[in-house]
């Protein structure tokens, strides 16, 4: 069924003014429709119940090539009247066109007679440019295409080195498995990750939740004691006040610090990665409070020891904005909600 065409009353005027005709509303079928237009050009507009069909507009829309596929149509067809039907114009709009493009040249290109219209000698020598020009134009559209589905299928993660040593592999497998079209990119970094998200290096980071941004809570990570292999404790937990007795490894931007007294006398490591203090347990260096997440590739490397009172690392996904249905981020952030849900529900 052909859907209903109503003419809207009140049309836009040639003597309106950019800023009435981008606020211009007019009252169709019960419904407020805003039509926003970029040229104060005479308009015929049609109100099709579904959608708007604006013609006649210079819609200053960059590579605009719509006039010279007007003037080949109309040479294709012998008059403006059919080249109008088929292009879905009125004739007024098809004979504005190409008179604008003639403007525009500062020649003719069509002679015009009672019997329909034909290339001009300037029109027949232009003719292969004008072709060359549609054909740059598709040849551009389809590339930016196919570039566009490339690059807007890519995800931009960033993740602290502990979680991509420990559950990122896995989870990557499995997304990979689902969405094989996705190209993901991961950012290992510790509190830069909150300036590589504000600057849109990255679409998501996999955070604690004082970071600042929108934040979604994924699992809780415990807090456990780690010491070297021969660390002389013989109880099956440890408190932390007892650890702070030994040299203590830490830095103002760890985790644990805010657990820590503001006297607590420590050896600080200059390093946001659990990976270098983990090193240096192993060294016979000290101990240290991390993240169990933090222990992957350690487990025969350091001694790990339950705290006596549970401490626990909060851990999310942060986001500038909430992504885009179906785009790659947000297509990532709902396997990761699923991913963790099923973890905690088998526990």
């Amino acid at each position: 069924m052909t859907p209903e065409m109503i003419l809207i009353d009140d049309p836009i005027k040639k003597s309106d003014g950019r800023k009435r005709i981008d606020r211009k509303y007019h009252r169709i079928d019960g419904e407020f429709t805003k039509i926003p237009l970029k040229s104060n050009a005479l308009c015929d507009i049609l109100k099709n119940k579904f959608e708007i069909i604006v013609q006649n507009v210079e819609s200053e829309v960059p590579m605009d090539d719509s006039k010279l596929r007007a003037l080949l149509t109309a040479v294709q067809c012998g008059s403006f009247g059919k080249a109008a039907v088929q292009l879905g114009y009125t004739q007024s709009a098809m004979t504005h066109l190409v008179s604008k493009l003639e403007a525009e040249l500062g020649c003719t290109l069509l002679l015009r007679s009672s019997k329909g219209v034909c290339l001009s000698e300037e029109g027949e020598h232009l003719l292969p440019y004008i072709h060359g020009v549609i054909n740059a134009c598709d040849a551009l559209r389809q590339e930016a295409e196919e570039q566009g589905e490339v690059y807007g299928r890519a995800l931009r993660i960033g993740c602290f080195a502990s979680i991509a040593r420990a559950s990122l592999p896995e989870l990557l497998r499995k997304f990979r498995k689902l969405h094989p079209e996705i190209k993901v990119d991961v950012l290992v970094q510790g509190s830069e990750l909150a300036a590589a998200l504000e600057e849109d290096r990255i679409q998501l980071a996999i955070v604690d939740e004082n970071c600042g941004f929108q934040w979604t809570p994924l699992t809780d990570a415990p807090l456990v004691a780690v010491t070297p292999k021969d660390f002389p404790w013989t109880e099956s937990t440890i408190s932390l006040a007892r650890l702070l007795q030994e040299p203590f490894l830490s830095c103002p931007e760890q985790y644990v610090e805010q657990y820590l007294p503001a006297d607590t006398p420590r050896l600080e490591v200059a390093a946001s990665d659990d990976g270098a203090i983990l090193s240096m347990v192993a060294g016979g260096l000290g101990v240290s409070v991390l993240s169990a997440f933090s222990l992957a590739g350690y487990e025969n490397r350091v001694r790990v020891i339950p705290l006596d009172r549970p401490l626990s690392r909060r851990l999310g996904v942060a986001v500038k904005s909430m992504p885009a249905a179906n785009s790659p981020a947000r297509l990532f952030l709902a396997f990761l909600k699923r991913q963790y849900q099923t973890a905690a529900q088998e526990k």
